[in-house]
């Protein structure tokens, strides 16, 4: 894998594509520029609740093989329609870990983002809200858990696995279309799910699921350590 990982890098050199290390967090805060873009993360990097990340109108940031970015204070992607913010494998073959909001105390604003190709995207215990934001080709589009103050707006899911997960925790969507994935919005108990529902349609296998459904009548109830045992893998 890593040669040919090599091969790849060289040949994206040779057409004159230059990548920049992901900055190390310096003074308590990344800023991720235009003129420096696009960035390569090689492996996983944590924002403390102290740290901020700052990302300008058109960065690109590709990412290895199992990097993840877990973000615990404050966060302002800031990308634009004509020139987004984007998140995606340097191999589109492989997959990364994902980008992980878990902070209490700071709200979120991600607008114009598109993240593609990550094993799973995730809200815990934080607040904030996801603005022209499209999750594209992940395992786990987006989960949120423990989180009370998500907001969807103009959001897109396509081509992901699992696109939509609520556990223990609410969603406010506004104008978000779930379409052409495998399972499209899942809902467990405990969640809850504000939304036009009628612009969840066209995936494969199920555009809507709710966990208190399936568990009807069959006295059991769905092991969330699963969840965790997946993250820890990770």
């Amino acid at each position: 894998m890593r040669k040919s990982l090599f091969l790849l890098i060289s040949v994206l050199l040779s057409l004159g594509w230059a990548e920049v290390p992901f900055p190390v967090i310096e003074s308590g805060k990344v800023h991720l520029t235009e003129k420096n873009s696009p960035y390569l993360l090689e492996t996983s990097v944590v924002f403390s609740r102290e740290d901020t990340l700052l990302i300008d109108p058109g960065v690109q940031v590709f990412m290895m093989p199992y990097a993840k970015v877990l973000l615990r204070g404050s966060v302002s992607i800031l990308g634009t329609l004509q020139k987004p913010v984007v998140f995606k494998s340097l191999d589109t073959t492989k997959s990364w870990s994902g980008i992980h909001f878990v902070s209490n105390t700071t709200p979120f604003l991600v607008q114009n983002l598109v993240v593609e190709n990550a094993f799973r995207n995730s809200v815990t215990q934080s607040g904030g809200v996801f603005e022209s934001v499209s999750f594209i080709n992940n395992y786990y589009g987006l989960w949120v858990n423990s989180s009370n103050q998500v907001s969807l707006k103009k959001c897109s899911f396509t081509r992901n696995r699992f696109a939509l997960s609520v556990g223990a925790g609410s969603i406010k969507a506004e104008s978000t279309q779930i379409f052409g994935n495998v399972f499209g919005l899942y809902i467990e108990k405990g969640g809850e799910y504000s939304g036009n529902l009628q612009l969840i349609k066209g995936n494969l296998e199920a555009d809507i699921r709710k966990e208190t459904e399936e568990l009807a009548g069959k006295g059991k109830t769905v092991s969330r350590s699963v969840w965790h045992r997946i993250e820890s893998s990770f």
